[in-house]
């Protein structure tokens, strides 16, 4: 005959328990035979009838679950990662502009993928506070050994349950108001190490995981899309975008003026010496050509560039141009004389004479040889780059007499309406190499320099000679620098466009050394602040997965008690088969959660209200009603 006994909150009344390194590996049952060898909470007691013994040695590596579930958590956040940088920086062209990244890249998958990293960081967490457990279990397990002060209360025990198993924002804030007794008078002054080890890295990891939230939306916030060029391969017919010169033209001699010297044509001998030339060159100085147009490099040079370029192109380009650099020694030349025929003196330090010139009643406007004058037969120049002469009058610049206008060059000379500017400059004729994108010239300077063949430059010299520069210049530019450009650098351009403009006629048409279809496509402007915060984070959540991964399997390998006690702290089931369960000790070994419960029948069933102690008191709980042997 049974009867039934019952138990106090499910626990019956037991002797003291022994400390943990006094208990064997594995309790089948009374008929097993310990042999406890030293320190058994590092090294595995053998029994001579345990099966366990054989399957569980001392030097067994117990941490291959752990080392998986740490390695598949750190691959999945660092693939999505790694595809993040590919979308952004290699699939798709991309440009570092000040502090933003442009990318031919779609914003919308750009965002999926952060939006997507920030979900898993999330998710992670609990998998993260599970390697944690083993970390707290082995410390728990060795406070039990030497009877030290980490070991948790009952109330404590649940806290860190609860944060492991939970690891949220209630877990952590439950925590916390135990730790200092916030809304409530503190429950113990002693707090073990173990839960503050608990609460720091459930914060820690909940701290990167919504930081990054936090990042994702401000990355959704300051992203725009944009139009982005993205650059293919070329197909079809390349069109003939470079410029060379005419060999054909250039072949012979006959369009010679003098001493041999092969002018391609643009100046021949007669009466109208220019007739072949200043068509084209006048087209293209107005933008009216068909074949020809000038463009101005990113360094101030003026080239030859076709006068239709398509839309959907970048190239690598050649051509000849121009390059002038310009300075005002207005300052240092004195002016003398009525204001109609004003003689301007400088000094030989300038190397400029500008005097006016009672033959052809004009101030000097051209080439000057060595000692400072004119050229009267240009094409003669024997230097790259040769120094050019200008004074330039105008009424545009009106000021006091004898004074400055502003910082542009012209001075005031007595009382009359007009200023005077005296300039020098320095005209290089270039080879140049140049990358066109975008609408935009940019000059190659590994492939640019100043021209060697002299016959270039003098063809281009020999247009100065026509009456037209020394009224185009000076009228494109009047009033530069009393506003915007300051003068001197808006005649060095006026001036390097006309010179290369009025040798257009030279010239044909040439194939490009590389060539691009340029595709408009959507992409995205991404701060570059945001996406370095976003790789640092990651990094560091990676970081917390690797220390904690590294401190489990150390922990595990340590002791074969560290899987177990793992198990019963951050397990909420493994509570109730402790308090409620049947108290078979073989079950008390297993790690599965479902192998520590019998099979349960209707005897199993909980009830709650008063009930009888061992002791004989009255006591309010949860008991389970348990058939036993009469004694």
């Amino acid at each position: 005959m049974r009867r039934l006994k019952t138990y106090i909150g499910g626990i019956p009344q037991m002797p003291p328990s022994y400390n943990i390194r006094d208990l064997p590996f594995n309790i089948e049952g009374p008929e097993t035979v310990l042999t406890k060898e030293q320190h058994g909470l590092f090294r595995v007691d053998s029994a001579s009838s345990s099966s366990h013994s054989s399957t569980h040695p001392s030097t067994t590596f117990r941490g291959k679950r752990i080392l998986i579930l740490g390695f598949c958590i750190c691959l999945a956040i660092i693939l999505l990662t790694v595809g993040l940088c590919i979308e952004i920086f290699v699939t798709h062209e991309y440009i570092h502009r000040g502090l933003d990244i442009i990318t031919a890249a779609p914003l919308g998958s750009i965002l999926a993928i952060v939006h997507a990293l920030s979900v898993l960081l999330i998710l992670a967490l609990p998998f993260v506070m599970g390697l944690h457990g083993y970390r707290l279990a082995w410390a728990w397990l060795v406070a039990s050994a030497d009877s030290g002060h980490n070991r948790p209360t009952p109330f404590q025990l649940g806290i860190i349950m609860n944060i492991l198993h939970g690891a949220n924002f209630s877990a952590l804030w439950a925590g916390i108001k135990y730790m200092y007794g916030i809304f409530s008078q503190k429950r113990s002054s002693y707090k073990p190490s173990i839960l503050r080890r608990a609460l720091f890295v459930l914060g820690f990891g909940l701290g990167i995981a919504y930081s990054f939230v936090v990042l994702d939306i401000a990355l959704d916030i300051s992203s725009t899309t944009l139009a982005f060029s993205q650059l293919d391969d070329y197909t079809g017919t390349w069109p003939e975008l470079s410029r060379q010169l005419n060999y054909s033209m250039c072949a012979t001699t006959e369009g010679a003026v003098a001493n041999g010297i092969n002018l391609c044509g643009l100046e021949v001998a007669g009466s109208n010496p220019f007739s072949a030339s200043l068509p084209e060159a006048l087209s293209t100085l107005s933008n009216n050509s068909a074949s020809n147009a000038v463009a101005f490099g990113n360094d101030g040079t003026a080239f030859i560039v076709p006068a239709s370029i398509p839309q959907d192109v970048a190239y690598y380009g050649t051509s000849y141009g121009v390059l002038s650099q310009c300075q005002s020694v207005t300052d240092q030349c004195i002016g003398s004389g009525s204001i109609q025929t004003l003689n301007l003196s400088c000094p030989a330090s300038v190397s400029f004479n500008a005097a006016f010139n009672a033959t052809t009643n004009s101030y000097p406007f051209g080439i000057l040889d060595n000692s400072g004058d004119q050229y009267t037969t240009p094409y003669m120049v024997d230097t790259n780059p040769f120094n050019f002469g200008a004074v330039v009058s105008s009424e545009a610049y009106t000021s006091s007499a004898d004074t400055f206008v502003g910082n542009t060059g012209f001075f005031a000379y007595g009382d009359a309406g007009t200023s005077y500017n005296v300039l020098t400059c320095s005209v290089t004729v270039r080879s140049v190499g140049y990358t066109y994108f975008n609408q935009t010239f940019t000059i190659d300077a590994l492939s640019t320099a100043a021209v060697t063949n002299l016959d270039i430059t003098r063809g281009i010299a020999a247009m100065t000679a026509t009456e037209y520069l020394s009224i185009r210049v000076p009228a494109a530019v009047d009033g530069a620098g009393l506003t915007g450009e300051p003068y001197i650098a808006a005649f060095a351009r006026e001036l390097s466009r006309e010179l290369i403009a009025f040798t257009a006629s030279a010239y044909e048409p040439a194939l490009p050394g590389e060539l691009q279809s340029v595709t408009q496509v959507l992409g995205a402007r991404l701060p570059l602040v945001l996406l370095v915060l976003i790789l640092i984070w990651i990094v560091v959540y990676c970081g917390l997965i690797l220390f904690l991964t590294i401190s489990a399997i150390l922990a595990s390998n340590a002791s074969p008690y560290t899987l177990l006690a793992r198990n019963r702290l951050a397990e909420p089931l493994t509570a109730v088969h402790t308090a409620y369960g049947r108290a078979e000790p073989h079950r008390t070994w297993e790690q599965s959660n479902q192998r520590l419960f019998s099979v349960e029948t209707g005897l199993d069933r909980l009830s709650v209200g008063p009930t009888t102690s061992n002791a004989g008191g009255l006591a309010f709980g949860i008991s389970r009603a348990v058939a036993a042997p009469l004694t």
